[in-house]
């Protein structure tokens, strides 16, 4: 702690004390600086030997600064530690335990600030089918048995998945647009965890918001959101198709890695798998997916994979 205190003050930010705060699946360390003369900050502390890494992520956070993106101010960076604004502590998870599903409404606003947003001069590269296809061999890795994986209709219907997001309508996607990387700030809906921004698939990050942990419990009435997206962001026809093709793509790939979480001695991300695995499966089935891999997002692996 005296080593991040002496780095912060480098930077020019006096720390009277430190909190280290949840950093969910990162590798980073996050502390809130409570600082000499009042006001908070926010330090992420990289491992070491990740320079580079701190400084291409506070690239896309000045970036999207710039661009008026509903995230944190960047305030400053040194080698491995970048400092950036405090959003506070309420989540969509909180707020909605006081608000219900009315904190939607100001997410679909934060959405909409990211799809206006051009991104050909974004400092990361654009998905690409091959980016895709990784991301879901995290579920085949950590839910298939390793006997079957890359093999069978499951591995074809995979590589078909993949190659048809990359041919949809791209916009600017946070990529984790979740409730846990959204905060409520003074009515407005802003979002931490932005670093792998990039363009992609239009109905990516709603499929995120309405799928995944807290979202996936509390929108029952998931289509009118989804309808009200589309009318509100101008998507092209044949969304309902794109959306149901990103639910099962973003779906497969959250499980794998709940899954690799868990197995990692993480239990808390098993809480959110069952709606996931449920919102994942309807998507699944409304494509055409295999029924080998639709037994195992279920949680069982019977003969034919």
């Amino acid at each position: 702690m005296d080593d991040l205190i002496a780095e912060l003050a480098v930077l020019g930010f006096t720390a009277a004390s430190l909190r280290e705060l949840a950093g969910d699946a990162s590798h980073r360390r996050f502390f809130r600086v409570i600082l000499n003369g009042g006001g908070t900050v926010v330090a992420a502390l990289y491992p070491p030997g990740q320079e580079e890494q701190a400084a291409r992520d506070h690239a896309v956070q000045v970036w999207g600064w710039e661009r008026a993106l509903p995230i944190p101010r960047p305030l400053a960076i040194r080698a491995r530690l970048t400092v950036s604004e405090d959003l506070g502590d309420e989540d969509l998870d909180r707020a909605a335990a006081r608000l219900g599903s009315a904190v939607l409404a100001p997410a679909l606003d934060t959405l909409a600030a990211f799809q206006r947003c051009e991104f050909a001069d974004l400092p990361t590269d654009p998905f690409d089918a091959a980016f895709f296809r990784r991301e879901l061999a995290v579920f085949e890795e950590h839910a298939l048995p390793g006997g079957v994986r890359g093999r069978g209709a499951v591995a074809r219907f995979l590589d078909s998945l993949a190659a048809g997001l990359a041919s949809h309508p791209y916009r600017l996607v946070h990529r984790d647009f979740h409730f846990n990387n959204l905060f409520l700030c003074g009515g407005e809906v802003r979002a931490v965890d932005f670093q792998d921004m990039r363009g992609g698939p239009d109905t990516y990050d709603l499929a995120s918001l309405l799928r995944e942990r807290g979202g996936a419990v509390l929108t029952a009435d998931e289509w009118t959101w989804v309808e009200r997206a589309a009318e509100n962001l101008g998507w092209a026809q044949g969304w309902r198709q794109r959306y149901l093709e990103c639910g099962a793509q973003r779906g497969l790939k959250v499980i794998g890695t709940f899954l690799r979480l868990a197995a990692a001695g993480r239990p808390v991300y098993l809480t959110w798998l069952p709606a996931v695995r449920a919102r994942a499966l309807g998507a699944l089935e409304a494509i055409g997916a295999p029924a080998p891999l639709r037994a195992a997002v279920g949680g069982s692996t019977p003969e034919g994979l």
